[in-house]
């Protein structure tokens, strides 16, 4: 066993170190206090004592000079120098770093009614604490009533194993954790005025002692001056809509529907018992919403009989229609009514026209869904049918005609490149119908997917695409016919709004690159002002490791992207352990900073990660995504197992026998099946993976629609080869790699019991498996604590198979446990 302490006699301290045998300078240690303000009781007193701490460490560890209170100073100070007073309460800091899952037990002496606390989050108030640490830096807080009468502080480190050495050496800027990529403040949603004089944005952050949930605030902000105009924290604006002027904000709040003049803030009820109404759009001076019929089985049904196979979807016989609200009287009119829900589209009020969309069953062709598009002449109630479409996703009035978005396929393949490509539909492609019902392809040589869309007043678009890795803004010059790139300074743009009466575009957006945390913007011809930097508010103290391109050139020709996350502090000298992620499916793995697959954590945490997107995903050309189509894994596996190979050729630093991989959902399919061909990896986790096509073609919650564009015009039955040769059920007998199978079970994309079979079939043939549950989660998981759970459980065991440190998983899942 080891140990370091602190221990201050007339808050003198010595140390032990346990490390390497050397001293801890004493600099490293901090103590603010005694704070002699006389209060009632003491801090750990009173009935609000634990908010009252909360609230004082927070502060507390923001600073890096000391704090004021009352108008009084209280500095930091190294905890070398002699105390100034004998009573008040004291705060000691210091920092803490480990390489390594860490277990170690803090003994604290001399101190009353001490409370620890780790990264400004209690852990438990006692004299004896113990601490479980992930690899990271850590800020150690203890708060204290005071000294006890003795006068004699000390702080005692006890590791569980010799293993457990943390250092207390300062090292500035820390590695970046989890609660900093799962709490800080992002803009969650932003929506422009017309005329781009206002903004409204919403903020989402995780605050301590908010038991895991968000904290959301929505603002009126100026977009010029970025003032605040005007601030919901309770009853949040939702399906907020401007007026046509701008100068009106519609939106629904608290089951009403309310409208807020900008010009003197003024909240008007337009309508009260609204809770199910959504959609809201300015129609001229009224207002167009859906208001839909929940579904409600009877109570005393003891079955339920599916009427189709949209059934398994838990809204399908929900029931939506569109109103008309004249806001002037309050008075709502109905505009379309039917078994079948109505979809407002667009609306035209020059015009007096409505698009709308209605989904009847339907599984003649792939994907096995129907589109019926309408135009709904708004005065008369009459409707045209404009057309039925297997593809189409998304259709905008212009001046004289419209817009539509939808797959290659779409109209007998007008938007297809190459005609002897099957097309991957998920690859969205850009279209124009004039009044007469002529449709042109718009992006037939454009090779980013075209996703959604906003128009300016003259009737061109800014577009969010998929390019390759990144999410990008263009815009579409309709006179022209050309599409430029906006330049955002981000890989990712994830939310955009533009001021739709001006005709040059006035943009708001929001978005990240691969070690940038989320940044918003305002740009107007081209300038971009700063609206918001959380790299500034959340991350000014971080370090992140650097990032590299690596592509690889497969056996085809064809480039395969990847970029590869280096470790913070990284040593070429060194050899590390490496973790390989990829989808797989027909979407790239984006450039995002965060989300559900952390890369820069992992890379905190000692693992050189390489991304690949393999062949088969949008935003690279329909000939790169149309390898997706009837192979279900067949190429893809190809150029995960070659590109990893030339990967580990290319990086001497990274160990080839201490190599992991992952994927979830199509990527925990892959990984699952990728164990069926190759022996390069060290240890293999799938989260919600697919182990049965059949099973999942028949059961999912998307199956039979999303086989119908992966799988398209196979089944089970007409290629068995397909549905049985490439499920790695199949084929477990040839899996040896440890292999980690996550999923909720309450998962209705990809039920849990894809993740079941394969257990089953890996415990009778004997090979190593593990498989956990997360209780309550579907397909995600994206509750806080379920969240980190989740990147425990996967960290651990690769910590366990790649670095031979298995002390992590035995402590989450010991050997014994009931």
């Amino acid at each position: 066993m080891k140990s370091v302490s602190l221990v201050c006699a007339s808050l003198a301290l010595a140390w032990s170190s346990f490390s390497h045998g050397a001293e801890i300078d004493k600099a490293n240690i901090q103590r603010l206090g005694p704070v002699a303000i006389n209060t009632s009781q003491p801090l750990s007193a009173g009935d609000h004592a634990d908010s009252v701490r909360l609230n004082l460490v927070q502060s507390l560890t923001q600073t890096n000079s000391g704090i004021t209170l009352f108008g009084q100073d209280f500095d930091w100070d190294s905890a070398t120098k002699k105390v100034d007073g004998d009573t008040g309460w004291l705060a000691y800091k210091l920092q803490l770093s480990t390489e390594r899952y860490t277990q170690g037990t803090l003994t604290i002496t001399g101190l009353e009614q001490p409370q620890v606390y780790v990264n400004g989050q209690l852990v438990k108030a006692a004299n004896k604490v113990e601490l479980d640490l992930r690899t990271g830096d850590y800020q150690i807080m203890v708060l204290a009533d005071g000294r006890a009468e003795d006068g004699e502080v000390s702080l005692d480190w006890q590791g569980k194993s010799e293993v457990d050495a943390p250092s207390f050496a300062a090292t500035g800027k820390k590695r970046v954790s989890y609660e900093q990529l799962f709490d800080s403040k992002i803009i969650s949603s932003l929506s422009l005025s017309p005329n781009g004089k206002y903004l409204l944005q919403t903020t989402t952050e995780y605050l301590p002692g908010n038991d895991g949930k968000p904290t959301k605030v929505t603002e009126l902000v100026d977009a010029s001056s970025k003032s605040v105009q005007y601030r919901w924290q309770a009853n949040l604006p939702a399906s907020a809509a401007w007026s046509n002027d701008g100068k009106q904000l519609s939106y629904i709040a608290d089951g009403k529907l309310e409208l807020l003049k900008i010009k003197d803030r003024n909240i008007k009820v337009l309508a009260e018992g609204v809770d199910s109404v959504s959609g809201l759009t300015w129609y001229g001076d009224n207002l167009l919403f859906s208001w839909q019929k929940p579904f409600k089985a009877d109570d005393k049904a003891t079955n339920k009989r599916f009427k189709a196979l949209e059934d398994r979807w838990s809204y399908w016989r929900n029931n939506s229609q569109i109103y008309l609200l004249d806001v002037a009287s309050g008075f709502m009119r109905q505009l379309t009514h039917g078994q079948l829900s109505s979809n407002l589209v667009d609306s035209d009020v020059e015009r007096g026209k409505l698009l709308l969309t209605r989904y009847p069953v339907d599984y003649k062709q792939p994907a096995h869904t129907l589109t019926q598009l309408f135009e709904l002449d708004v005065t008369s109630l009459e409707e045209t049918q404009i057309g039925q479409f297997r593809t189409l996703n998304d259709a905008i009035y212009t001046e004289d005609g419209m817009y539509m978005m939808a797959g290659p396929d779409f109209m007998d393949g007008l938007g297809v490149q190459d005609k002897s490509v099957v097309v991957n539909n998920y690859d969205g492609q850009l279209y124009w119908r004039n009044d007469k019902g002529e449709v042109k392809a718009l992006s037939k040589t454009f090779d980013p997917a075209i996703g959604s869309a906003q128009k300016l007043s003259n009737d061109d678009l800014v577009l969010r695409v998929t390019e390759g890795d990144r999410a990008q803004l263009y815009l579409f010059d309709i006179s022209r016919g050309n599409f430029k790139k906006i330049n955002t300074g981000l890989d990712m743009v994830n939310r955009f709004s533009v001021a739709a009466n001006q005709s040059k575009s006035v943009i708001a957006y929001a978005g990240n690159s691969a070690t940038v945390p989320q940044k918003a913007y305002v740009m107007k011809s081209g300038k971009k002002k700063v609206l918001f930097d959380s790299q500034a508010s959340s991350y000014a103290n971080t370090r992140l490791g650097n990032i590299q391109d690596f592509d690889v050139t497969n056996k085809d020709g064809v480039n395969i992207d990847g970029r590869v996350y280096l470790p913070v502090d990284f040593d070429a000298n060194k050899k590390y352990p490496a973790l390989v992620y990829y989808y797989g499916g027909t979407s790239p793995v984006s450039r995002n900073f965060t989300g559900r697959w952390p890369f820069n954590l992992w890379a905190a945490q000692g693992y050189v990660v390489y991304v690949l997107q393999p062949t088969g995903a949008t935003g690279y050309g329909q000939k790169f995504s149309g390898r997706h189509v009837n192979a279900w894994g067949e190429y893809t596996a190809d150029d995960i197992i070659e590109s990893t190979q030339k990967f580990l050729d290319a990086h001497s630093f990274v160990d080839p026998k201490r190599v992991g991989n992952m994927g979830a959902s199509y990527g925990g399919f892959m990984t699952m099946y990728l164990a069926t061909k190759t022996d390069i990896f060290a240890a293999s986790m799938s989260h919600a993976g697919i182990s049965n096509l059949s099973s999942y073609w028949g059961h999912g919650w998307w199956g039979y629609a999303y086989s119908g564009v992966a799988t398209k015009g196979s089944f089970p039955w007409n290629n068995r080869d397909m549905y049985v040769e490439h499920s790695p059920l199949y084929h477990a007998d040839k899996i040896n790699t440890p292999m980690l199978l996550l999923h909720g079970n309450a998962d209705t994309n990809v039920p849990v019991g894809e993740s079941h079979y394969m257990y089953t079939a890996l415990k009778m043939l004997d090979k190593p498996v593990e498989l956990i549950e997360f209780n309550g989660q579907d397909h995600h998981i994206n509750g806080r604590e379920a969240r980190f759970d989740w990147w425990d459980a996967t960290l651990a065991w690769f910590d366990m198979h790649l670095k031979d440190e298995p002390q992590w998983w035995n402590k989450l899942y010991p050997q014994d446990a009931e």
